[in-house]
């Protein structure tokens, strides 16, 4: 599969799909999260459905899942320090 040479493809997946993620502080992060999940889900199977063609998107969409779990991690760790 050649994971090292798309890697920069994986790279550059993780910084659009994290651009895209809702924000923390909207009132409506459970709708933008749902539909980003959403997104995320279709490309991911129709990526994998033309991998054979075009790997690019493969990669791209795999860069998208490293985000969603950076995203997931994100909003359930939570540290704070009280004074």
């Amino acid at each position: 599969m050649e994971i090292m040479k798309n890697s920069n493809i994986i790279i550059y997946g993780f910084f659009v799909w994290l651009f895209i993620a809702p924000r923390r502080n909207s009132s409506r992060y459970g709708e933008f999260f749902l539909a980003y999940m959403a997104a995320l889900l279709f490309c991911l199977v129709g990526s994998s459905e033309m991998i054979m063609v075009k790997p690019v998107a493969f990669f791209f969409t795999i860069g998208g899942v490293f985000a969603f779990f950076y995203v997931v991690v994100r909003k359930t760790i939570y540290i704070a320090i009280k004074k």
